[in-house]
């Protein structure tokens, strides 16, 4: 398969548009634009309750837009509960392991404190691979 400008193809023959190889997962991870890379996605950090969330109207360095059409982010809350229930299974079986079996109110803690620590970047990294995942070109 030819290149042609900022066009990269892996093995699988999908072809992801200026994202260079081995710079995929760096870029998701810091929620750069899947287009040029460079670009951020949200408008603050994570960690800034208030603004956490909100996106970006489009990408500062080559002008992608972030909202490819109304509603396309709600597919996302599909994989914020895939992250929720594997963050529930992992804990959940932590702390029966540690614990040795404790009462429910332990499971309860163990559990539901460090879900809802981890909203924040479950929300973001899901809109993030929702777009990366659509933004790929056969």
């Amino acid at each position: 398969m030819e290149n042609k400008g900022h066009q990269k193809s892996n093995r699988s023959g999908l072809v992801f548009q200026g994202i260079e190889k081995g710079n995929l997962w760096l870029s998701m991870e810091s929620c750069k634009c899947p287009i040029c890379t460079k670009g951020d996605m949200f408008k603050s950090s994570a960690t800034d309750l208030k603004k956490f969330n909100e996106l970006n109207e489009s990408c500062s360095n080559c002008g992608f837009k972030f909202m490819p059409e109304p509603g396309f982010y709600q597919i996302s809350m599909f994989l914020t509960y895939a992250f929720s229930v594997a963050l529930f299974v992992i804990f959940g079986f932590l702390t029966y392991l540690i614990f040795d079996n404790p009462p429910l109110w332990v499971y309860y803690a163990m559990i539901f404190i460090p879900a809802i620590i981890t909203v924040p970047w479950s929300l973001r990294y899901s809109k993030v691979i929702m777009l990366y995942i659509f933004t790929w070109k056969k």
